[in-house]
């Protein structure tokens, strides 16, 4: 019996029933003085994908990054850029896919080390082959992993 009145008393409090207290809303509380996180810089929001043509060329915005795929006869030759918006040197760690929508899938990783703050770094890669099939004429471009790795000193 006084097991259950206990079980009972904690469930009351846990639910926070006591004096009213079922009746109000909980009213967060803001500190006097800015915290940690609220003085680190925010993250950006995530960007929205962006892709057009430019001739044969298919363009992705996606960010602080740039892709373009235009169709060649051994592949998709395939361009990154990527801005360098930190205050520090970066690398980046870039995977991207190709696709044509029907089974023909090819990716390859990119690095772009040492970008310095301020700058654009930029590579270039033929991606897939014609053994594969024949080459997307209208390249699907897919941004599988975009790591940046900031520096710290």
């Amino acid at each position: 019996m006084v097991r259950a009145l206990c079980l009972m008393a904690a469930c009351v409090l846990a639910a926070g029933c006591t004096d009213g207290g079922a009746d109000k809303a909980p009213v967060p509380q803001r500190p006097a003085t800015p915290s940690v996180e609220q003085t680190s810089p925010q993250e950006r929001p995530s960007p929205v994908p962006s892709v057009h043509s430019e001739g044969r060329t298919r363009v992705l915005e996606y960010g602080d990054l740039t892709v373009r795929a235009t169709p060649e006869k051994s592949g998709v030759r395939t361009e990154i850029q990527v801005a360098n918006t930190n205050e520090r040197k970066a690398t980046y760690s870039v995977q991207i896919s190709i696709a044509d929508g029907k089974g023909w899938t090819a990716h390859n990783r990119f690095w772009l080390q040492d970008v310095p703050p301020g700058k654009t770094g930029t590579e270039d890669a033929v991606i897939g082959s014609e053994d594969m099939g024949p080459v997307p004429q209208v390249p699907k471009i897919y941004v599988d992993e975009f790591t940046p790795l900031v520096d710290r000193k």
